[in-house]
């Protein structure tokens, strides 16, 4: 009985010491040292923004500041150079006189000198330059037979004063002078153009009273023959005595793009596959005809 009160006693003792039971607090993780298996979450996570493609953040693209400048539009409606048309001296007209005073006129005026070749390489230049072109064209060079002393002369002056010319070659018969083919070849390579005049001189007019076929090869021929001098084609046809054919197909048929005449051409049309330019003679003295082309031709 002694030993059961005792175990009580005891038993009541402890509890009163024990202390009041409390809620233990959530337990603390703490990072371990020791290397752990990732979560696969934040493993997730991690590799989404480290690897995942971004969307790029829109922005405004800024207007260029050059802008690119747009060609203008020319009016393919162009005024033909003025072009005068000369000859070889005679008794009643010293072209060669006539020629040394223009050619101080054409400068005193900054007149550009050109030929229809360089127009047809740079056809907009009659539109950029227009009323300071000039063409100069000579007729009648024979491939045949040496060219008129003073005809030379002329083409002297020309070349002192740095201006090309159109001359207008008749290449009859199967003859070539070789004094004349030189001199072309080097002319031709300076810029000068060498146009033909047909191969007979035929009134091309008339001629085609007769047949289409008669003109075309008096072009044609003509055409073959300069071009194994010069060693380039013809594309102007510069009219024995300034006559045009009715039908222009003839002559668009033998690849020709200019055809220089006399009357009327004082306009032309880029356009078209064949054009048609007229000229103006000697008229008394160079001042009378400069003024007379300028009236003609607008310049």
């Amino acid at each position: 009985m002694n030993r059961i009160a005792l175990f009580l006693f005891i038993a009541l003792v402890l509890n009163a010491c024990a202390p009041v039971a409390q809620i233990a607090p959530m337990p603390v993780i703490q990072e371990s040292t020791a290397t752990a298996s990732p979560v696969p979450t934040v493993v997730w996570t991690a590799m989404s923004i480290s690897t995942a493609t971004s969307v790029p953040t829109q922005t405004m693209t800024p207007w260029p500041t050059n802008i690119p400048t747009i060609a203008p539009t020319f009016d393919p409606i162009r005024s033909t150079p003025p072009t005068l048309m000369l000859h070889h001296p005679n008794l009643t007209f010293d072209s060669l006189a006539f020629l040394k005073d223009f050619i101080q006129l054409l400068k005193l005026n900054n007149m550009e000198v050109v030929t229809y070749r360089y127009i047809y390489d740079h056809p907009d230049i009659t539109a950029v330059d227009k009323g300071k072109l000039f063409i100069i064209s000579i007729d009648d060079i024979f491939l045949a037979y040496p060219i008129d002393k003073r005809v030379l002369e002329m083409i002297k002056l020309l070349r002192e004063a740095g201006y090309p010319a159109v001359l207008g070659v008749v290449t009859e018969t199967n003859y070539v002078d070789i004094k004349n083919a030189a001199l072309l070849k080097e002319l031709s390579d300076s810029g000068w153009e060498i146009a033909t005049h047909t191969d007979t001189h035929l009134n091309l007019g008339k001629a085609e009273e007769a047949s289409s076929k008669l003109v075309y090869n008096d072009v044609t021929v003509s055409m073959d023959k300069i071009e194994k001098v010069v060693g380039v084609r013809p594309i102007t046809l510069v009219l024995p005595e300034g006559q045009m054919v009715n039908n222009v197909e003839t002559i668009q048929k033998t690849g020709i793009y200019w055809i220089a005449g006399i009357s009327e051409g004082n306009t032309y049309d880029v356009r078209d596959p064949i054009v048609y330019v007229g000229r103006e003679g000697p008229y008394k003295n160079a001042g009378r005809t400069f003024k007379l082309l300028k009236d003609r031709f607008g310049f």
